[in-house]
């Protein structure tokens, strides 16, 4: 007949089969958070500009997120640039004609193939031109402020000067981009996890905002084969001249 067993054994298997299912701490860690939805986007566009209805946000929310997953982006990253440039107002203009939420130049906007006072447009022409700034970039050190710097002062600027141009607009555009981008992290995620390619790393953990003030300047190699020069639509001579004529301001 066999024998049962004690209860002290019961005890010990309990501890080594149940326990650890239910009070590991590393196998709570690995649960992975929910991903943002749409309205949690749009909540924090109302937070970023007051005077949006709900609907008019949630229709910007959804446009960024189809937007970023089409170009891989972050979208936080299309967020931040938005914010900088015309914090969501879809009929800011400025001085010298930039126009909408990305304030895209009208010769851009027509190189991109988008309506810039078309709120839809505009976040599609402004992904798209981030993407092709990136790419342009790709391989550079400090790839990502190089493509901040470009959309504000034009990529040709950026080769130009080896770096970021020493425009005091320019150094400051990148520092702020950064440091929203840097927020919104902390408000909220990416809602997707885009698959990972060789040109697309803007994700990366982003640098001490020090770093951002005092590296801002970082050059680039200064041979000629260090400079790309395969053509693009966005980057023609005709999108970019110099900065005060640049096709994003």
């Amino acid at each position: 007949m066999p024998r049962r067993p004690s209860l002290r054994i019961l005890a010990a298997l309990f501890a080594l089969l149940v326990v650890p299912f239910v009070a590991s701490p590393v196998r709570a860690q690995s649960v992975p958070a929910p991903a943002p939805t749409e309205s949690s986007y749009a909540a924090l566009l109302r937070h970023l500009n007051p005077a949006l209805s709900f609907a008019r946000a949630r229709s910007y929310a959804r446009s960024v997120m189809a937007d970023a997953w089409r170009t891989h982006l972050d979208p936080r990253f299309i967020m931040s640039i938005v914010t900088v440039e015309s914090r969501w107002r879809a009929n800011a203009t400025s001085r010298v004609g930039a126009r909408g939420l990305g304030q895209l130049m009208p010769q851009t906007a027509a190189l991109l193939g988008v309506n810039a006072w078309n709120p839809a447009e505009n976040l599609r022409g402004t992904s798209s031109y981030l993407r092709a700034l990136l790419d342009h970039f790709h391989g550079k050190p400090n790839a990502v402020k190089l493509a901040i710097a470009g959309y504000n002062a034009g990529p040709k600027a950026v080769e130009r000067y080896h770096g970021i141009p020493p425009y005091a607009e320019t150094q400051d555009y990148v520092v702020r981009v950064l440091h929203v981008w840097k927020e919104l992290n902390g408000r909220v995620g990416r809602a997707f996890a885009p698959a990972p390619t060789a040109a697309v790393r803007p994700a990366a953990r982003l640098p001490d905002e020090r770093q951002w003030l005092s590296n801002v300047n970082e050059v680039l190699p200064t041979t000629a084969a260090a400079v790309e020069t395969t053509p693009n639509p966005a980057l023609t001579p005709a999108a970019d001249t110099t900065a005060s004529t640049s096709p994003i301001k």
